[in-house]
């Protein structure tokens, strides 16, 4: 290869370097914008996503009007610390009802999650966990159900389109959505 020819080798691998880091640093930053799966449930209303940074919950609060949250992660995490803090400096509500990362529930932690989910005088909400998936799932599926009367079939289906793998670990996520399409079908709760 001649002299020339390795420079220009050079020169191409050098830049398709910097435009492959260029397209990283992209995504990156789009990446940090919004919170993982953010996505409206009903818009003005309710919103759901994976984890929030300050700088993501203060875009919601402004973009959306975010006015409250309702957060799924351990209480004592240090993300969910920081969370709170940043709530607190935005003048944000902010709820707690900590879930395992499989999204297993007791009747009374549902009944919490539908009591901040279905309150019809709530500010716009976000609902979230860690990934947006199972947490989020559950809480989502409790408000399809019991507000706007969805089938289960179609909870299931809107929770595998938010990255739900529906493992034998969920069993308890997928009994507990049963048992709220039941409740939710005879017009009773737990």
């Amino acid at each position: 290869m001649t002299a020339s020819a390795t420079r220009r080798l050079r020169i191409a691998v050098a830049l398709a370097a910097v435009l492959a880091l260029a397209a990283g640093g992209t995504l990156w930053w789009r990446a940090t914008l919004w919170p993982r799966r953010f996505a409206p449930v009903v818009a003005g209303h309710l919103y759901r996503s994976g984890e929030v940074t300050p700088a993501q919950l203060d875009r919601l609060a402004r973009d959306y009007g975010i006015r409250r949250v309702v957060s799924l992660l351990d209480a004592n995490a240090s993300v969910t610390e920081v969370e709170r803090a940043a709530a607190a400096c935005l003048g944000l509500e902010w709820h707690n009802v900590p879930l395992p990362g499989d999204g297993a529930s007791t009747p009374a932690e549902r009944r919490q999650i539908l009591a901040l989910l279905a309150d019809p005088n709530a500010p716009p909400t976000l609902v979230h966990c860690a990934a947006g998936t199972n947490r989020t799932g559950l809480a989502v599926g409790l408000y399809r159900l019991h507000c706007q009367h969805w089938p289960l079939a179609q909870v299931l289906a809107e929770l595998k389109q938010f990255g739900f793998d529906d493992l034998p670990r969920h069993e308890n996520l997928r009994q507990a959505l049963a048992a709220e399409a039941a409740a939710a079908q005879s017009g009773a709760r737990d």
